[in-house]
């Protein structure tokens, strides 16, 4: 059976170009064109294709919150973003509302065929450009550091807490609730991936937060 492929995009010269070149390919079959995102849902949930090619800069609902609509919706489709976008202020977003594949609209037709042979094969396909900026994030996550996540009230807590004083003490001395010094507490453990506050003490240790 062929592929079958919903193509959403508010332009209607770009719909028939996609269209022209899939149908060149005898395993895949354009069952439907959408112009915005109501439209994509509509078709995507009557239509039930196995691959939605979705532009980001539609009329109304963006293609990213359509994404997640019909990552809800049709959970059986999987989902390709074509767009001319490449920051990763769309980027990110678009992975994370669930996209499978991410493929500028500058890159050549047999490119977009081989990314929808991918990921309806099971796989993602981004982008050379796009994977070199996810590349670029997952590094900078590697390398960030996580006391840059606490808020400065978080410092507070984490120190006083590492120094072996009560949650009445340390809400004593903040002017705030032992409730939510204990609510600080959970967040500062989180956002530091530790599991205890034993734990806490001795990161603060080996930091040199503390002596």
């Amino acid at each position: 059976m062929p592929t079958t492929v919903l193509i959403v995009d508010d332009h209607a010269m770009v719909r028939a170009g996609i269209r022209v070149l899939l149908e060149l390919q005898q395993d895949l079959k354009v069952v439907g064109e959408a112009h915005d995102a109501t439209e994509a849902v509509a078709s995507a949930r009557e239509l039930r294709p196995d691959i939605i090619l979705m532009d980001i800069g539609l009329q109304g609902l963006d293609g990213i919150s359509a994404t997640q609509q019909l990552r809800e919706s049709v959970p059986s489709a999987r989902i390709i973003v074509l767009t001319q976008h490449e920051n990763r202020e769309y980027v990110l977003p678009a992975l994370r509302a669930g996209a499978s594949g991410y493929i500028l609209k500058r890159s050549e037709g047999d490119e977009l065929v081989t990314a929808i042979r991918a990921v309806r094969a099971g796989g993602t396909f981004l982008d050379p450009v796009i994977a070199g900026i996810v590349a670029d994030v997952h590094r900078d996550e590697r390398t960030a550091d996580p006391l840059d996540a606490l808020s400065s009230r978080e410092r507070d807590v984490m120190l006083l807490l590492a120094q072996g004083q009560t949650y009445q003490q340390i809400a004593n001395a903040l002017g705030i609730s032992a409730k939510t010094v204990d609510f600080h507490r959970a967040n500062i453990l989180r956002k530091l991936s530790l599991d205890s506050r034993a734990d806490l003490t001795r990161y603060a240790t080996r930091r040199g937060l503390i002596s």
